[in-house]
């Protein structure tokens, strides 16, 4: 896994079974932006549609606008392969941009990593 993104901001990918999880922690902005990239491209490269791939944000301490079309162009990407982009944000550093910018309407998010794991996208509710 390769992460060339500065010290303060780190990404990990893990499988769950036919799930993958991309944890990030740190500071999100345009000069981190690239390690959640490569792990969102790898990640969806594996994933196996219908499960989802889990973008686990709970560790990010500033979520800038670098990290919002991030999120937006990997979850067009992992729609066009009928794989669910399902997204991990629970506080406010995340769900301020998040939502200031209307794409609470857009993504999924969810408060934690198990309950993304878990949903059933049939069965979710707008939220």
């Amino acid at each position: 896994m390769l992460n060339t993104s500065p010290p303060s901001f780190h990404v990990q990918r893990e499988v769950h079974v036919l799930s993958t999880v991309v944890r990030a922690a740190g500071e999100m902005d345009q000069d981190s932006v690239f390690a959640l990239r490569h792990e969102l491209r790898v990640a969806i490269a594996m994933a196996t549609p219908p499960f989802p791939v889990v973008v686990d944000l709970s560790g990010v301490t500033f979520f800038g606008s670098a990290g919002l079309n991030e999120l937006l162009t990997q979850q067009r990407r992992a729609s066009a392969v009928g794989c669910p982009l399902r997204i991990v944000a629970a506080h406010r550093a995340v769900l301020r941009p998040i939502t200031m910018s209307g794409l609470d309407h857009v993504l999924e998010l969810y408060s934690d990593v198990e309950q993304a794991l878990r949903t059933d996208p049939r069965t979710r509710t707008a939220g």
